[in-house]
């Protein structure tokens, strides 16, 4: 009895003998040409909020740099001033904003693919 059983004799083996295997269409997504899609804006209302956004969101390795610019500017910090930390928190903020923008990212592919000619 040995051969290659069908498909149909696989799955009622599998399933049992009244059960049918039931087909599935596989489901695309539409992507966007420029491989940029648009995604959900994050909130960011805490530093909490920044650091998930940065992890999700984010360039590469942005997480990582914005703790450590964080930490290097409350440490030079004086105690009652954290401008410079309030300024490096705008600033990844910032990053996820363009990030999240598919006409920025795609002026960015634009100028990359152009070697940098406007």
């Amino acid at each position: 009895m040995g051969g290659v059983r069908g498909a149909g004799a696989v799955s009622r083996a599998i399933l049992g003998g009244g059960a049918t295997a039931v087909h599935q269409e596989p489901t695309m997504s539409a992507q966007p040409e420029h491989g940029w899609g648009a995604m959900p804006l994050p909130e960011i209302r805490t530093v909490n909020d920044l650091r998930s956004a940065l992890s999700r969101y984010g360039f590469p390795g942005d997480r990582e740099r914005f703790e450590e610019e964080l930490a290097a500017a409350i440490g030079a910090s004086p105690t009652n001033d954290f401008e410079g930390a309030a300024a490096v928190v705008r600033a990844y903020r910032h990053r996820v904003l363009i990030r999240n923008s598919p006409e920025i990212m795609t002026a960015l592919e634009d100028t990359r693919g152009g070697g940098g000619r406007t």
